[in-house]
């Protein structure tokens, strides 16, 4: 009976899917190609052959948990109100402390974390574009604009969950983050023009 043969862009999007699940498990440092294939069900040679190394295979996966991430962080600043608004991001940062796409996203960030220092940078950079956009988003719902330009509360915003979820990673008390991060929403709050 002849072998089935694999559509090539499936193949390769299960390794990306297998190799965040290995990123969200386990971090950068330590998630192999050979635990990649063996979770896509594939060949170490097949998760080479798509993406020739492990800094091109978690290049990709990052590139993937960055889609995902922007997608979610621009839906929970949809809200009609800061306090939603507030409680939304606060739940989506728990949720991915909980599931491990904070350990994932740090990881690939942090200077042990197998990517170039030019995909650092683009993931990075994506991230605040992403929520400087929401966040200005937000400011136009509330009928206001804030002092700073988009790029800069962009960045704002990223270094705020950025530290948050560093905080939570590291086992500090989650009702003590919590206030932090309200406490940092009304700084962000008081960038409002009257």
């Amino acid at each position: 009976m002849p072998r089935k043969k694999r559509d090539p862009e499936q193949a390769k999007h299960s390794i990306i899917e297998a190799a965040t699940a290995e990123l969200r498990e386990k971090g950068a440092a330590t998630a192999t190609v050979e635990a990649v294939a063996k979770r896509a069900g594939c060949a170490k040679g097949l998760v080479l052959y798509h993406f020739n190394t492990k800094q091109g295979l978690f290049e990709s996966a990052g590139a993937a948990i960055a889609a995902t991430r922007g997608a979610e962080w621009t839906e929970a600043f949809k809200a009609s109100n800061p306090t939603d608004a507030i409680d939304r991001t606060w739940h989506l940062l728990t949720d991915e402390s909980a599931n491990g796409v904070t350990l994932a996203w740090s990881s690939l960030l942090s200077p042990i974390g197998q990517i170039s220092d030019q995909a650092v940078k683009e993931l990075a950079q994506g991230f605040a574009e992403v929520l400087g956009a929401a966040g200005m988003g937000l400011f136009a719902a509330l009928d206001t604009e804030p002092r700073v330009n988009e790029d800069e509360l962009g960045w704002l915003l990223a270094s705020i969950v950025t530290g948050m979820e560093a905080a939570l990673l590291s086992g500090a008390d989650p009702e003590v983050v919590n206030g932090a991060y309200t406490a940092a929403w009304l700084g962000v709050l008081s960038l409002a023009r009257a």
